[in-house]
């Protein structure tokens, strides 16, 4: 899935990184510059593998904003068949 986003701002907004809490979370982000008005996707891929029970994980998002850092956060409930 993805977290969608708009460059509210008057300048162009720059993705400088995307960490993940845990290496199960792989993130993905546009790597060029955002013009002000567009929108973009952080996209976030979460494997599941080996895990169960409630899932909290984040993803930190580095950019040239004020604060220049963001956490997104997913919340699961793996269910093991």
């Amino acid at each position: 899935f993805g977290f969608r986003f708009k460059n509210t701002g008057k300048s162009d907004l720059v993705i400088a990184q995307v960490n993940s809490s845990c290496g199960c979370t792989v993130p993905g982000f546009p790597k060029t510059p955002i013009k002000p008005g567009e929108e973009n996707v952080i996209s976030v891929m979460f494997d599941s593998a080996g895990r169960k029970g409630v899932q909290n994980k984040t993803i930190t998002v580095v950019t040239n904003c004020q604060p220049s850092n963001t956490v997104l956060r997913i919340k699961a409930m793996v269910i093991v068949p």
